[in-house]
């Protein structure tokens, strides 16, 4: 017996808007290597150089910074020395 050329087992698959998602999807995905590559090809082969400071001791953690002065005051003009004796 033939077969039938008009059965939905032999219908051919459409395409539809998850497909074309789906391309989208690919196609990001590829750029996104291609600019990750591009910015990972600027940076230079050899190794950065060792720092030049001692490491801390490993007794213990690292002592805090002292802190910082105030600011010394800025001299007041004549004037306003003046306004404020008389107050």
């Amino acid at each position: 017996m033939a077969r039938k050329t008009d059965s939905p087992e032999s219908a051919p698959a459409t395409s539809d808007a998850y497909t074309g998602m789906l391309a989208i999807a690919l196609l990001a995905l590829i750029v996104g290597c291609v600019l990750l590559y591009l910015d990972y090809s600027q940076y230079p082969e050899k190794t950065p150089p060792a720092p030049k400071y001692a490491p801390p001791a490993a007794g213990g953690p690292a002592p805090a910074p002292a802190p910082a002065a105030p600011p010394a005051a800025a001299p007041m003009p004549e004037e306003k020395k003046a306004e404020e004796e008389k107050k």
